[in-house]
């Protein structure tokens, strides 16, 4: 006991130096901490107080909007918006209403309800319940809330790409990544302007985590991105599109098909269409109906590797934009390089004749002509363009010589990309000058060897025409801001010369006599001086059988000065025709026949194409018989009376039609009288002449259509509009004829 009381003071003191030593320790422990919180990591903390004291909301900037050139809109972003719930909000403000949200949203955008109830329990301060939701639905929403008194559910703005023409110019517009850039088309190669500047709106929450509704709220603009002036002119497009369709479905090709159309002096592009094409609002739906049932069966199998793969190439083939990124040999249509190339040399003169027995021979590799019938004798050069004769321009090719051949190759664009304003624009493949044999400067010279794109044929084809000028092919005119002012302006640009003018006019006359010799050919059009050039190549590449094809053609408006000029490819058709001129000429035929017209082009015609006009049906209904026949007669028609009445009740066709002169209109005079229904035949491989008899046997009028129609040899390829189905008596049956040969 003693030693305990003696030890005390000791104890007590060494008590209190422990208890000052913690204290020390535990101030310096606090005081680094503060540092740290104060000075060293201020920003990390001033960020987490930032985080919970305040909401920040992005506001999606609208992306540019794109026109056609005469201010259509083929893209644009709208507002749509974004409805979520705020968990926190909720827990602390607004549980008695549970029942109110699930039902208000889930009936509104809907949603499964259990799906909103779930969201309104997650851990976070914000759930997205949907997306691209209309501002109509999103107000409804909103109005509800706010009367309920409910601060937990919000609606922010955003933006969504939407096509009013849904697939018109698809492969040409492009469409956006889920991500919201574009990765095809012009959405992809002009993204940096047409990508806006996203803003933002902080907002102040209170201890409960409310925002506080006006006073602590700041809001940052979005700044809209640029928009796009194009050239493309929305019914050119469409009549492209439209024609094209019907050549596919027509022709049935293996690897689809395109067209484009541009003005021959400048590189505008009025039209550029792939068929087929697909909807720019649902750009991942596969359209093709083979491959689409492929990928179904693929996973349905299970083999998702596979099918994936096989999604990606389908995809990719669907939004390849066919007229710049596929290559293919250009055949016959290339002849115009070759000749304007020998004309603008002195290799070759008008005057100079070529003989063309079916085939010739260089370095032991015969090289036949199109024609089976021993050839096409003797010729000059008109006649070899207008027969497309390939001795003929293997002999040219020769003539002109490997050197120049290459030279004018490479000057007429053709080794390298146009610089079109497009992405994935593809590279030509060719023979260089180095590697060029007699051989296959023979096969180039008419147009197989080399592979090119068909925005580079159809630049190199308007040099050979406009005056001899390579144009840089653009769809987009200018660029404007979101206040209206122009940030780029767009102008024509010619890289270079590359033939005189009057080695162009020469070609013009040239390949205006392609047309319209021998009373025109499948592109003919009464009333209009178009000039033009088909072509049929061999995929020798890939079939060295050599009986897969590409059928093109490629043609312009007006032949002495030419404005418009039309390309047009069919790769690889099915369906029995293989001719350019065959398969790829109607397309042309049908599109310019449509725009010339709406472009304030008016046919002027020749005393021979007058007589064969077609005229007007007149309105004889109610007219005394005697009254009818005589206007009838009057414009080049005949009268059929049916009955014994004195006045026409009934006409057919009726008033308004056009049909060919000598056509019947059959007359109806007693009330009650049934038509004579009559089968319309299948027409298909019939001549004008025997169609014409087959359809007045049985009391139906005939309208030819076609450039060809009236040509010898012209066959019927099939009717257009009543197709082996009873129509009356006296009806116009439309029925197209062409020209089944490589001629023009």
């Amino acid at each position: 006991m003693a030693v305990s009381e003696k030890s005390t003071p000791s104890m007590k003191r060494r008590l209190n130096l422990l208890v000052f030593v913690v204290m020390l320790a535990a101030l310096i422990y606090v005081s680094v901490q503060m540092y740290n919180v104060a000075v060293r990591e201020s920003d990390k903390y001033q960020a987490l107080a930032s985080s919970q004291q305040f909401r920040s909301t992005t506001v999606k900037a609208n992306r540019g909007t794109i026109y056609d050139k005469n201010g259509q809109v083929l893209a644009q972003s709208v507002t749509v918006y974004t409805v979520y719930v705020d968990p926190r909000t909720y827990a602390e403000r607004d549980t008695e209403k549970e029942d109110i949200i699930v039902y208000t949203l889930s009936s509104k955008l809907g949603i499964d309800a259990e799906q909103v109830r779930e969201k309104l329990y997650k851990d976070n301060a914000y759930q997205e319940v949907a997306t691209g939701v209309e501002k109509s639905v999103a107000t409804d929403i909103m109005n509800t809330m706010s009367a309920e008194g409910i601060t937990s559910v919000g609606a922010t703005p955003t933006a969504k790409r939407y096509y009013p023409q849904n697939d018109l110019a698809a492969n040409v517009i492009g469409h956006l990544h889920y991500d919201g850039y574009g990765i095809y088309g012009l959405e992809a190669y002009y993204d940096e302007y047409l990508t806006g500047v996203d803003g933002k709106i902080i907002s102040a929450r209170d201890a409960t985590g409310a925002e506080f509704q006006y006073k602590y709220k700041q809001s940052y603009d979005a700044q809209d991105g640029d928009s796009l002036y194009t050239n493309l002119d929305a019914t050119i497009q469409y009549y492209t599109e439209k024609a094209l369709e019907s050549a596919v479905q027509a022709n049935n090709p293996k690897n689809k098909a395109c067209a484009i159309v541009m003005n021959c002096k400048t590189g505008a592009i009025y039209a550029m269409a792939t068929e087929t094409d697909y909807n720019l609002n649902d750009p991942s739906y596969i359209y093709d109906e083979k491959t689409s049932l492929a990928l179904a069966g693929l996973e349905m199998s299970g083999d998702m590797e596979e099918y994936y793969n096989q999604r990606s190439l389908a995809w990719n083939l669907q939004w390849t934009n066919k007229a710049i990124s596929s290559l293919y040999f250009p055949g016959s249509v290339f002849k115009v390089v070759t000749g304007s190339a020998a004309l603008e040399e002195n290799a070759i003169s008008l005057s100079d004749t070529f003989y063309c027995d079916g085939e010739t021979e260089v370095q032991g590799v015969i090289f036949h002509c199109w024609t089976t019938h021993g050839g096409h004798g003797t010729q000059n050069f008109v006649q070899t363009m207008t027969n497309s004769c390939n001795p003929a321009f293997v002999e040219i090719g020769q003539r002109l010589g490997a050197k120049l051949f290459c030279h004018y190759f490479d000057a007429f664009g053709l080794t390298q990309k146009t610089g079109i304003d497009l992405p994935a624009e593809a590279v030509s493949l060719y023979v260089p000058y180095e590697s060029m044999t007699p051989v296959s400067l023979a096969s180039s010279s008419f147009g197989q060897t080399n592979k090119i794109t068909p925005i580079q044929m159809i630049c190199a084809y308007a040099a050979v025409v406009n005056g001899g000028n390579l144009v840089t092919p653009y769809v987009v005119d200018k660029i404007v801001d979101s206040d209206g002012n122009i940030v780029k302006q767009f102008a024509p640009t010619i890289k270079r010369q590359v033939i005189s003018e009057e080695t162009s006019a020469i070609m013009r006359q040239t390949l205006e006599t392609v047309v319209t010799v021998n009373s025109g050919s499948n592109v003919y059009i009464k009333g209009y001086n178009i000039g033009g050039k088909s072509g049929t190549s061999q995929k020798l590449d890939e079939n060295p059988e050599g009986n897969t094809y590409v059928s093109s053609y490629c043609a312009f408006y007006p032949a002495d000065d030419p404005e418009i000029i039309m390309l047009v490819m069919v790769d690889e058709p099915t369906n029995g025709l293989y001719y350019g001129s065959a398969v790829a000429a109607p397309v042309v035929s049908e599109v310019f026949t449509e725009i010339l017209p709406y472009l304030g082009y008016y046919a002027e015609y020749t005393e021979e194409e007058l007589a064969e006009l077609e005229v007007t049906v007149p309105d004889v209904e109610d007219a005394t018989v005697e009254s009818a026949i005589a206007t009838l007669e009057s414009i080049g028609l005949n009268a059929d009376v049916v009955g014994d009445g004195e006045t026409v009740v009934k006409q057919v066709p009726s008033h308004g039609n056009q049909m060919p002169k000598d056509s019947t209109v059959v007359l109806y005079t007693e009330e009650g009288t049934e038509e004579e229904m009559v089968y319309v035949p299948d027409l298909t491989g019939y001549t004008l002449k025997e169609a014409n008899e087959e359809l007045a046997e049985l009391g139906l009028n005939l309208r030819p259509l076609g450039g060809a129609a009236q040509k010898a040899g012209a066959e019927c390829s099939g009717v257009m509009n009543y197709k082996e189905c009873y129509v009356p008596r006296g009806t116009i049956i439309e029925a197209y004829f062409l020209i089944n040969d490589e001629t023009g």
